[in-house]
């Protein structure tokens, strides 16, 4: 198969959970077929680890300006004689309708959230407008791909999406079992290690970019219920907040809370979530999936969260791994990590067989085989 995939935003090289979704999606699938990838100006072309790769794309924001590149993009669909046509996010859908329309090339919106709910969520003023502009993408395109049963529920009841055009590809790990009891440990002693910490101390995490509204929703349950809540019952833990853009006034209340430590942006997070004892997500803000979780998973790591914050990950895959807390409830929430216990039950296999890059990519691959087969 020869695929066309779009890319509307910086995603390369990719670093965030969001950007690692579209960077190791292609990487598996161009494992299965040839992938071509045309992003957006503000991709280095150096950065973009394809062989057959450009970034002449006008960036989200200015996309109506690739009405100007419509030309190039139906001549090289062309050249390389493309079979299905794949839209990172909603954004360009209308874009994908109109290379379908003038090469009769099926197009497939990959959305990663329900960006409505998100723009909704971040206080944007347009949303209203984007929830239409959402419904009516999707319904154009031949088929979807979503990320979540949730969303893809959503699609159904909202959008009057048919069942039959949905799939869902989840977000992956190239980790295909559990680091051993030796890795993890040896990882956890580095922590104390670099950190000066006894060896009694409960290691919690979060990670993740720390102006976004859902993500600032659990700073504030950290820090205004749960560590006091902690504290009142002289519980030995500490808490590393890991990520990128963290306001100064955030920067500032840290320091009211020698519990936390705050440690920028990770480049090696693996090492962090593999030596924690638990990565912990009080919030109940939710759109898509929470691809922290099944980093912290695959490292075999407990994560403790709200219904809502495990969006994307059954509980039958994670099972006792995954210690779900009711919605909007933090004192329960911090009574919950209380009764932690350093479960010694391992991450079960039924998480890595759903999870892992390898089985996405094949399922997506013998969806685009069918729609080739289709629209052939």
């Amino acid at each position: 198969m020869n695929v066309l995939a779009l890319i509307s935003y910086k995603v390369f090289p990719a670093q965030m959970g969001g950007q690692k979704g579209i960077a190791q999606f292609y990487e598996y699938l161009s494992q299965l077929d040839n992938v071509v990838i045309v992003a957006s100006k503000n991709n280095q072309l150096s950065d973009i680890p394809f062989p057959k790769k450009y970034n002449n794309l006008f960036p989200q924001g200015k996309g109506l300006l690739n009405i100007l590149k419509l030309f190039f993009v139906v001549k090289l669909i062309r050249r390389e004689n493309i079979d299905v046509i794949i839209i990172e996010h909603s954004y360009w859908g209308w874009y994908g309708y109109l290379l379908h329309l003038l090469t009769h090339k099926p197009f497939i919106i990959h959305s990663h959230n329900i960006e409505a709910e998100r723009f909704k969520i971040q206080h944007r003023k347009y949303w209203k407008i984007y929830v239409r502009y959402e419904k009516w993408v999707h319904q154009l395109c031949n088929h979807n791909f979503f990320k979540c049963e949730e969303d893809a529920a959503y699609a159904v009841q909202n959008w009057n999406l048919n069942p039959y055009k949905i799939t869902l590809i989840r977000y992956g790990t190239d980790v295909q079992t559990p680091p051993t009891d030796t890795e993890k440990k040896a990882a956890r002693n580095q922590l104390l290690q670099q950190l000066n910490l006894p060896a009694t101390t409960c290691l919690l995490l979060f990670n993740g970019t720390l102006n976004y509204a859902p993500n600032v929703e659990v700073l504030i349950e950290i820090t205004d219920t749960i560590i006091p809540i902690l504290r009142k019952n002289k519980f030995n833990f500490c808490i590393f907040i890991c990520g990128k853009m963290l306001p100064d006034a955030w920067l500032q209340k840290f320091m009211l809370y020698p519990e936390i430590r705050y440690l920028g942006f990770v480049e090696n997070i693996t090492a962090i979530n593999a030596g924690v004892d638990a990565l912990i997500l009080p919030g109940s803000m939710a759109t898509g999936i929470k691809t922290k979780l099944v980093e912290a998973l695959a490292q075999n790591t407990t994560v403790i969260t709200t219904h809502s914050g495990a969006r994307g990950i059954p509980q039958n895959f994670a099972q006792t791994k995954l210690i779900l807390v009711p919605d909007n409830d933090p004192v329960a929430f911090a009574n919950r990590v209380l009764q932690y216990n350093h479960s010694t039950d391992n991450t079960p296999n039924s998480f890595y067989n759903e999870f892992y890059w390898g089985n996405i990519a094949q399922q997506a691959h013998t969806v685009l085989e069918n729609l080739h087969g289709t629209y052939h």
